[in-house]
């Protein structure tokens, strides 16, 4: 996977979104939340083969803060499109199930590999958003707590967990337990 492939898919998009009709998320181009929850069901009581991974953007949160929201939307734009065009290889799905969280489902044989590669773009592609000094340092917020510890608020990358059962969770509070998990 390269980002010459996410950035056609981004320009791609750019030119479907003119028509939002073509489109049930205009800001990824992915399938929705609603269409991603039968997704979810429909793999819910067939997990074996199939693995479900939960993805969020995460320190997105401190990056906003210190730096604005002006590339707030090619974010999400480019880490939409790198799990879409990885997951092109793979043969599975990714769909959206809240601004900065996509979930994803593949084939338990390939899962490892699709993962580990659709981190390590967006990883490379993140780095462009920060200034140098943040990146020598990992981070791009610290301070100190009343009680003298040190916090420091990281650089954006791709978190992720993933299930190979439904973990005998219930299937309305699935994917919440997803979230709670990568969380």
């Amino acid at each position: 996977m390269g980002l010459r492939i996410a950035k056609k898919y981004i320009t791609d998009l750019h030119t479907k979104q003119a028509d939002p009709q073509l489109w049930p998320d205009f800001l990824t181009g992915l399938p929705d939340r609603a269409a991603t929850i039968r997704k979810l069901n429909e793999v819910y009581e067939k997990f074996g083969r199939n693995v479900v991974i939960f993805f969020r953007i995460d320190n997105i949160e401190p990056y906003l803060a210190k730096y604005g929201t002006e590339r707030h939307v090619e974010i999400i734009e480019w880490a939409a499109a790198i799990l879409r065009t990885t997951m092109d290889n793979y043969g599975g799905f990714v769909g959206t199930v809240g601004t900065h969280e996509f979930l994803a489902v593949c084939r338990k044989s390939g899962c490892k590999e699709f993962t580990d590669e659709a981190v390590k773009a967006f990883r490379k592609r993140v780095r462009d958003f920060y200034k140098p000094g943040d990146l020598k340092d990992g981070a791009v917020l610290s301070f100190s707590t009343n009680g003298g510890e040190t916090v420091r608020l990281g650089l954006m990358d791709l978190k992720h967990c993933t299930t190979e059962n439904n973990c005998d969770v219930p299937r309305e509070k699935f994917l919440a337990h997803l979230k709670k998990t990568c969380a």
